[in-house]
């Protein structure tokens, strides 16, 4: 099933049609290169709700002024935007993803490489520190906690397909009813996934 088939049932299944968001350039890349705002950015995207600034402070544990000063950075990107821009006092406006994936892309562009490598590098700190919370408080967690690596032979259209299994196993919560929402029993659960070709030695001399 080509992926835009995939990205297709998904829209359907989720009730929101797709609007991705594709980053090229180096200063969009480096604005979501922050801690605090992937915070932001990843409770708006998950949900798709609209939240106002004092609704996501709470949510993210960031100041008023802070997430004030974060979200006008996000917005400047493109990532994020009002709900109600009619609406008069800033603090009740809703804010809202300005879609509803983000696709960062590489090129030989000035800047973009490092701002990806920043991107990078927050991500999988987050995921060290996530590990090890969960190490230290919460040793008896579910089966599911770790990491898990594969080595593959694999063509291009095989690796394509290998990607897909992440969004067809959505697919198919999506069309078991469950929504991305807060629930009885449900905790915010994070997964980080990568798919990397390896180098020759001989290409990296």
């Amino acid at each position: 099933m080509p992926r835009n088939d995939l990205d297709e049932q998904l829209a359907a299944a989720s009730g929101i049609p797709s609007r991705p968001i594709h980053l090229r350039d180096a200063e969009a890349i480096r604005v979501l290169a922050h801690s605090a705002r992937q915070r932001v950015v990843n409770l708006l995207f998950a949900d798709q709700l609209a939240h106002t600034s004092t609704e996501l402070s709470e949510l993210t544990g960031l100041t008023p002024s802070a997430m004030s000063y974060h979200l006008r950075a996000l917005e400047k990107a493109g990532l994020v935007e009002r709900s109600k821009p009619d609406a008069n006092d800033s603090r009740t406006r809703p804010w809202r993803a300005a879609g509803t994936s983000i696709f960062i892309h590489g090129s030989e562009a000035e800047g973009v490489w490092e701002a990806q490598d920043a991107l990078t590098s927050i991500a999988v700190s987050e995921f060290r520190e996530r590990l090890q919370a969960v190490r230290e408080h919460e040793p008896s967690s579910g089966s599911y906690v770790g990491i898990s690596e594969s080595t593959l032979w694999l063509t291009d259209d095989e690796a394509a397909q290998y990607a897909e299994a992440l969004q067809r196993a959505e697919l198919s919560l999506r069309k078991s009813g469950w929504t991305n929402t807060p629930g009885p029993g449900r905790r915010l659960t994070r997964a980080l996934f990568s798919l990397l070709p390896e180098t020759p030695a001989s290409d990296q001399n």
